[in-house]
This record gives structure tokens, C-alpha cells and sequence, in this order.
């Protein structure tokens, strides 16, 4: 099973991203976070000929979550089940009767001095609890998205200009840490271990892939029975290089 994870900063801005990636069919699943559409302004009439079921949790102008795959798509969840929330960060889902896929836009917090820091690390805690029981579960279960966290020095590109943002704050990273420290594997550095890379790109600067100067912002997290049927984990580059592009790469999970 190959699943991609984005981040389209609009669906609608960038459709042609999305159709473009579903007339490859390179991938089984797309998770796709950032629609900022509600779910009756969903554009499925781009999408339903490529033969992918989608299930949405859409907000009108913000946030939203998307899952497309080839396969089934049961069991689905919208939302953080233990948190209260106004915003559409989460859904979840069983593909195919096999994987368990929890696609998530987690809050950016802004600066660690805005009213919104607060929210973001209230989310995140909600989240520890919420994925705790997932990690020892004999079901493989992938979590998604765009975390919102560059968990290291490693992942900017220049740690110096991200003092005080939330994305880079040592309270998210700690947390977020703490995922890993249970047990969680984060794909992408596992089988990455010395690479410096990153999954977004501003619009501004120029040419920021070029240039390096990006972020490290998206993950694959697997609990332990996921693990074992891990085979690869890549950046796909594609996306940010449309014409008319996403700020964020893809990451692309194999699983046996």
C-alpha cells in the first residue's frame, strides 16, 4: 500500500495538484489536509472520474481533511474525539479493512506570545492521550499530516529565524518528542536517519527548494505493528513543483 500525505493550502486553489496526482494513480491513498472549504463545497466534480472514494471533514475558508483512496474507506471519524473543537484538524479511518489512517492538521500556533500558542499545545496533549492506546494496538496504524512542528534544529534551515514561532517552540517539540519516546516511529527519519530536508517551502525568497530554505512540518508517525510492514518513506517533490503549487512537498509511506 502506498499512501501519500499533502498539505494543499486549498483545494480549490490547487486542484490540478490533486488531479493531476489521481490521474498517476501512482498512489492508493492521498491524505490531504488545508482544504479550506466546507464539506458542501468540496469539489468532487474534479475528482470523481479517477475512480478514488473520498471522505471529507471540510471548514469553510480554514483547515479540513481530506482521505481518497482506491479502496474502501470504513469506520470513518471526524475530529479529535476528546477535545472540543470548532476547527476540522482530524479524520479517521480504516482503508481497505487493514490500516487504520489518522490524518491530522494540527494547529500552528503562531508565536509562543499569541493567544493561539495555548490552543495548539492543549490540542497536541488531547492528542497524546487520544493515539496512547493506537500504539500497542495489533491493528497497523499510520498517523498523517501536517504536524505543525519542525521536531529539531535539523528541520529548519535556519533554526535562528525561528525563535519564538510556535512551529519551533521546545513546549511543541517536547511533546511531540514524547510521541517518539513512547514508541512511535517517525518513518521518514528512521530510514533518513543523517538527511536534512524538508516538506515546505515558502513562496517567498525565491527559489526556497532550490535555496534549502524550508521546513520539516509533515509526518508519517506508525505504532508498532505498522512498523514491521514499513518498506520505504520519500519526499515527493512534485506538488511544490507545479505551476501553480502547494507550499508544501508530499511524503510519500510504502507498506508492505
Amino acid at each position: 500500500m502506498k499512501i501519500l500525505t499533502l498539505n494543499i493550502n486549498s483545494i480549490r486553489a490547487h486542484a490540478q495538484s490533486i488531479i493531476d496526482i489521481l490521474r498517476r494513480g501512482e498512489y492508493d491513498t492521498i491524505l490531504v489536509q488545508e482544504l479550506k472549504v466546507d464539506d458542501a463545497q468540496f469539489p468532487h466534480n474534479l475528482f470523481d472520474e479517477y475512480g478514488y472514494n473520498i471522505k471529507v471533514f471540510g471548514q469553510k475558508s480554514w483547515n479540513g481533511v481530506a482521505v481518497f483512496s482506491k479502496f474502501s474507506i470504513e469506520d470513518v471519524t471526524r475530529g479529535l474525539p476528546n477535545f472540543p473543537d470548532t476547527a476540522s484538524r482530524m479524520i479517521e479511518c480504516v482503508v481497505d479493512g487493514r490500516v487504520r489512517l489518522i490524518n491530522t492538521y494540527m494547529p500552528n500556533g503562531d508565536t509562543v506570545d499569541s493567544p493561539k500558542f495555548p490552543y495548539k499545545l492543549d490540542w497536541m496533549r488531547a492528542f497524546t492521550d487520544y493515539i496512547a492506546p493506537h500504539l500497542g494496538s495489533p491493528e497497523p496504524v499510520v498517523i498523517a499530516g501536517d504536524f505543525n512542528v519542525a521536531l529539531t534544529d535539523r528541520d529548519v534551515w535556519k533554526p535562528a529565524n525561528f525563535v519564538g514561532i510556535a512551529i519551533a517552540a521546545p513546549q511543541a517539540r517536547a511533546i511531540m518528542q514524547s510521541w517518539l519516546d513512547a514508541g512511535w516511529m517517525d518513518a521518514w527519519r528512521t530510514l533518513h536517519p543523517d538527511d536534512v530536508d524538508f516538506t515546505w517551502y515558502g513562496y517567498r525568497g525565491g527559489d526556497t527548494v532550490g535555496k534549502k530554505m524550508g521546513l520539516r512540518l509533515d509526518y508519517f508517525l506508525l505504532n508498532r505493528t505498522a512498523q514491521e510492514m514499513l518498506k520505504s518513506c520519500e519526499i515527493d517533490l512534485t506538488p511544490r513543483l507545479d505551476e501553480k503549487p502547494t507550499d508544501h512537498t508530499g511524503l510519500a509511506l510504502t507498506l508492505a
